[in-house]
Parts: C-alpha cells; structure tokens; sequence
C-alpha cells in the first residue's frame, strides 16, 4: 500500500505497524499512528512538545488504558477508523495542492474525532483546538505556493554534504558575521572566477545544517536564484517588477530565507526595459532596511563595471573579497579532496600527484585561477586514465565471458542437462572471482599522464624534448650551409633552457644566408605553428593595435588581435623579420614579451608566451659590425641596452664565402660556375641566387 506514498510517509505507517507488533496489539489503529509520528517526525515532536505531549507519556497513557497482549499478532490489520484518517488526510492535501505529509496526518487524527488516539488525548488534557490551529498555521507557512521557491533552488536540497571547503575560515566568518548585523547584512564576495566564491557559500549551508553557526542563523534556508528564471515569462511591460516585488515581499514574511544570487552583477540591467526600472532600483530601499538578507558573488571585473558605479547600490553591500588561494593552500585543498576521486575512479592518487597537477597547472594554465583549475586536471587526468586503463577492457571481456556462461547454464537446465549446468557454474565462479581482483587492483596515476593531460588541454608538448633537439640540430646542419656554429649555438640554447620565460634569439647577419630559413625549418621539422611577422609593416606606433589589439572604445576594439593566435597557440615559432624597421612602440612591446613571458591585451586578457619560440631577424650586420662585438656603441644606437640583455642569446651568422657558394651549386647539380658570374652572391645572397637561377633557367 506503501507505492503512492512519499518516502517519510511510508515510513511513518512502516513504524505505526512496528508500534503495533511490539505492543502484540491485533491491529493497526489511530494511537499507534499517533505514536509512529511523536517518535519519528522532528516537525510533530516539536511542536506536540509545547503542549507536553511526548511519545513516552503517550505510550504510557495508552499502556495504562488498552494494555498490550501476551501474544503477537501475525498479520497486520488497519482499523477502518485509521483507513478514514488516511483518507481525510489524503483529500486534505489534494485541496491545497501538496504532497501527503505528517501535519496532514495528525490534523486528520483531531478532525476525525473519534477512536483511541482522541480519548487518550482528552485523557490527557491536551487542548486539541490550539494544538489543531498550531498545526494548520505550521502547515500553511510551511506549504506556502511560495513564488521564490517556484524560480529558485534550495541549496540544501542540491549541494553534496560529503564536499570539503579547505582554508576559507576568514571568508566564512565574515559572510557570517555580516549576515547576523542589524544593518547592512548582506554579503558580496568578489573575486576572479574560480577562487570558490559559490563554494563558500555551499559551506556556509553545509554549518547551517550541522549548526556550527550563531543561533541567529540556525534553520535558516540559503535559496539560490538566477536573475535569468526571474526574468523568464515576463513578456509585458510591468510584469517583471512585479514579480521581483513579490519575491521580495515574501523574504520580509519568511525571514528564514536567506537569498543568494550568483553572477549578482546581473542585477544592474536586468528587467531594465524602455520606461521600466532595473532590478536594483527596486532591491535598494529593501537593502537598506535590513529586512531582506541577500548574498551576492560576481567576479571583480564586472563588479567594478556594473556595481561599483552604482555608488547607491555598492553600500548596500558589504565587499568580501575572495583572493586565489597560494600554491600550498590549492594543494591541501586537493589532498583533502582526493579521496571522493579516488573512490569515484577507483584509483589511487598521490601526494606526489597532488603537487605535479598544482605545479603543472600553474606554469602552464595562466588564464584560470586555482584551486578551480587544478581541480579540473585532477577530475580530468583520473578520467582520462580510466578510459585508457587496459584493465577496463579486461574487465569488460570477462564481464561479456560471466553474461554469456550464465546464458549457457541456463540453458542447460532448460534441458535437464544439470552436470553441463554445474560445470558452467563452477566456471563462472571463477571469472567473478577474477573480476573482484581484478576491480581490488587500483590504478596509479603517473607524472606522464599529467605531462600528456595538460600537453593536450593547452597544445603544448611537454615530456622529454633532448633526442628531438639532438634531431633537429642535424637537420639543420644538413639543410643550411657554414651556418654549422650558428645553429649550434641555438641548439645547445634550447637543449638547457630551463627560465620562466620564452626562448628567444636575435639572429644577425646580411641578408640569404639562411637566418629565416633557419626558423622555418624549425617550425617545420618540430611540426608547430609558425607565425611570421614583417617588421617593415610595423614601423608606424599605431600598428602596435594590430598585435593587442585597439584600446576601448575605438574602431576595431572587438575585432581579433594577431597575438589571440599565440592565446590559441600557446606552441609557436613566432619569427620577427628585419627588427630594425619597427615602431619604438613596438619594440617595448616585444620588451615586455621577452622580460616578463606574457603581455594582457587590449580586452584585459593575459596572453602567455612562456611556451613560444622567439627569432628576431635583423640584417643590421650589414651595415655596422655587431654581435659580440667591438663595436658595441653603434650596435646600440639602433637597439637599447635593456632590448638586447633580453635575449637568451644573439647568434651571428657568417658571411657567404666562396666554399659556401661551391657547396650549394654542387648541392643544386649546377656544374658550370659561370652561370652566376653576372650575380653578386655576397651582396644578395641564397635567397637572391635561388630567384636569379630560377630566371636563368626560363
């Protein structure tokens, strides 16, 4: 009979039947109802209390007058007094709308009038008539067609009660000493989007439901609204406001109702239609008075755009701010947290993993912040192992092995064949004992599988790089001519670079011999991104918008920038030719790239070049003898001291010299020397010579 019932319900009439067997009465009737709902529903206790009503002198009231049998009774009978209160009880609800609940119960109980359960109350001097309108009161403030509840979320209802908040103590108390204030009780926390602003709050329920606050704040409800269902149906003009009062006349009559609204900066313009006020217009007279209390969370970004400007607005709130926690801190959180993984997985994480993710995380994931991040690779790498193990699959072939052994022994018994059927059961004893060792055995998480995570989230291949290097350099050796101590050079750079910042090289030399086919091959043999830029294009300080792109408010400020290709593309061979020739603006652009590893964009967004190869080309060497040079002065009237002590290293490329020359012909099948007497080789170099032999050729 149980199937139409809510869970509690079924409960109350499972122990009513309980009641029942333990007094060896033969049936089930009202008093043992009654009995169920004082002993097991927290709402009734409480309230039957106020007028000395307890399950114990209940049931001592009930021995003294009915007694109990000597013997059991062995089937369970409801009397059809009980069957008319569960009825009246039912209709009851159906009325107003609401589920089968104890108060409906109980009410029915009074309202009946008659049977055991009544008399003894009587017997008992209970005053029926107030404890009747104590409930009927309770019900309707408890039951209520509350609008907030139909647009909103109950975050006890939705939060996990087994999740950790680790080292956010100064947060909490302030959240709790600003909500328990006489005035200006309501919170805001601001903080860059992943520090675990919404997280605090989920804790703040999680005390409020183990009563690790102040008594103030006990059995108080934190409902979670999001601007976008409070706006959702208000097609006319009127109907928004509307129902935001409503909200808010239903927070001053329930001041157990705490509000939170994430992304709270929505506030400002939501609802704010042609000749119609904007949600915080009609929020701020109730701020002020302290009668609606509201907890906010927006990151600081938007809360200097949209709130901080409404200085009307900005103090009603009281500002927390909700800082990154350090590296150390992100750990304990994750150590704390490890265990709901790895029993989720079925794997088995480290300490040492727990510090390659932060550490990892950190260096290679700048646009997010901790410990949101970090969390995420942590979830992402125990994913991503699970799908990869090699045991999965074993699993699910002796999983497909037991199913199709158990569809044989079946059979067999189908056919009286039962040794046949005993075999196969015996073998399927032994794959579910294979399938429990193997389900024991934990997988382990490596620092590779980390390493190959990030590598894939950010495009950046990390891992040992030495044998491709070792590669690389005989490539190029093969591939460019005399430049042999050059690329060495630039090769030995990139095998023990090891600073937190990119690898950069200033390549000089005259023009054809091999700096920016050098880069190309790179690019080409490592099989990464190369992104080319023409230095003769950029000597103008305006240009400098192209690569960060335009500042507010101008034209093209929405457009894409050249440097949101490295945001992308964070692995980039990023070649910068004839350097002399660019803007000073530009310069201290690239200034910054080089000091610092990173520049923040014209749209405030950080863009990471810790991972970008950088070559800077410049055929100054043509004119003034540079490099490590004598003549130092003149190198630096067209580059800056700071500029050039920026570079991991200035490689000088040699001249062309006659061998050089024999060597490319020779590579190029050319036998005949005097097809190039008319080309001056040293002053146009190969890429000259490569163009004047095509010519030649035609």
């Amino acid at each position: 009979m149980f199937n139409k019932y809510s869970f509690t319900i079924s409960k109350i009439f499972k122990k009513a039947e309980e009641e029942m067997f333990n007094l060896h009465h033969p049936y089930v009737g009202s008093e043992h109802l009654l009995l169920s709902l004082l002993k097991y529903d927290k709402e009734i206790i409480q309230i039957a209390t106020k007028y000395n009503l307890t399950y114990d002198n209940f049931k001592k009231e009930l021995l003294l007058v009915v007694g109990s049998a000597t013997k059991a009774s062995s089937f369970v009978l409801y009397t059809p007094l009980l069957k008319r209160v569960i009825s009246l009880a039912t209709d009851d609800a159906k009325e107003s709308g609401e589920e089968l609940n104890s108060k409906h119960l109980f009410r029915a109980i009074i309202e009946e009038g008659e049977g055991i359960a009544i008399r003894l109350l009587y017997g008992m001097n209970i005053n029926l008539d107030n404890l009747y309108d104590e409930l009927s009161i309770t019900e309707r403030k408890n039951n209520q067609k509350l609008e907030i509840f139909k647009i909103g979320k109950d975050l006890q209802d939705i939060i996990d009660f087994n999740d950790l908040v680790i080292g956010r103590e100064k947060e909490l108390n302030l959240i709790i000493e600003t909500l328990i204030r006489k005035n200006k009780n309501n919170p805001i926390l601001v903080g860059e989007a992943g520090v675990g602003k919404t997280a605090i709050v989920e804790e703040l329920v999680r005390r409020i439901k183990r009563k690790n606050v102040p008594e103030s704040l006990q059995n108080k409800r934190i409902i979670m609204l999001e601007m976008g269902s409070l706006v959702a149906g208000t097609k006319y003009r009127g109907e928004f406001e509307e129902k935001l009062t409503k909200v808010i006349r239903e927070l001053e009559s329930n001041p157990d109702i705490i509000l939170f609204i994430d992304e709270i900066h929505t506030i400002a313009n939501a609802g704010g239609a042609e000749g119609a006020i904007n949600a915080s217009d009609i929020l701020k007279p109730y701020l002020a008075r302290g009668k609606v209390k509201i907890i906010g969370a927006t990151t600081t970004n938007e809360y200097n755009k949209f709130i901080a400007k409404d200085k009307a607005l900005m103090r009603r709130f009281e500002l927390i701010k909700v800082s990154e926690p350090t590296l150390s801190q992100t750990e304990e959180i994750l150590n704390k947290i490890k265990p709901s993984f790895e029993k989720h997985y079925n794997l088995k994480i480290t300490s040492q993993n727990i510090v390659d993710i932060v550490k990892l995380t950190d260096k290679y994931i700048i646009d997010r912040r901790n410990p949101d991040k970090s969390i995420d690779i942590l979830d992402s790498v125990c994913a991503m192992k699970e799908v990869s193990n090699t045991s999965n699959n074993m699993l699910s072939k002796l999983q497909m092995e037991k199913e199709s052994i158990i569809d044989q022994k079946k059979l067999m018994v189908k056919q009286n064949n039962f040794k046949k059927a005993l075999d196969y059961h015996n073998e399927e004893i032994k794959i579910t004992n294979r399938i429990m060792q193997a389900n024991k055995k934990l997988i382990k998480i490596s620092e590779q599988d980390i390493l190959n995570l990030i590598s894939r989230k950010c495009n950046i291949p990390l891992g040992n790089k030495r044998k491709k290097y070792k590669d690389l350099e005989k490539h190029l050796l093969n591939n460019l001519i005399g430049q042999d101590e050059a690329i060495k050079k630039i090769i030995k750079n990139m095998l023990n670079y090891s600073e937190d910042k990119p690898i950069s090289f200033l390549l000089t030399g005259s023009t054809g011999v091999g700096k920016t086919e050098t880069v190309k091959l790179i690019s080409k043999y490592l099989n990464i991104n190369l992104l080319r830029l023409d230095m003769s294009e950029y000597n103008e300080s305006i240009t400098v918008n192209r690569l960060i792109g335009s500042s507010a408010g101008y034209i093209g400020y929405d457009d894409g920038a050249i440097f949101d290709k490295i945001k992308m593309e964070p692995y980039t061979c990023l070649l910068v030719d004839e350097l002399e020739k660019a803007s000073p603006s530009v310069i201290n652009l690239f200034l910054q790239i080089l000091d610092e590893g990173f520049i923040t964009n014209a749209k405030g967004e950080k863009i990471d070049f810790k991972n970008t190869m950088i070559f800077m080309t410049s055929n100054i060497k043509g004119t003034h003898r540079i490099g490590f040079m004598k003549n130092s002065n003149t190198y630096n009237n067209d580059f800056s001291k700071e500029f050039i002590a920026r570079f991991t290293d200035i490689i000088e490329y040699n001249d062309i010299t006659d061998d050089m020359l024999d060597i490319y012909l020779k590579k190029n099948n050319i036998k005949d020397k005097n097809i190039i007497k008319d080309f001056d080789v040293h002053k146009n170099g190969f890429r000259g010579l490569k163009n004047y032999l095509m010519k030649t050729k035609i």
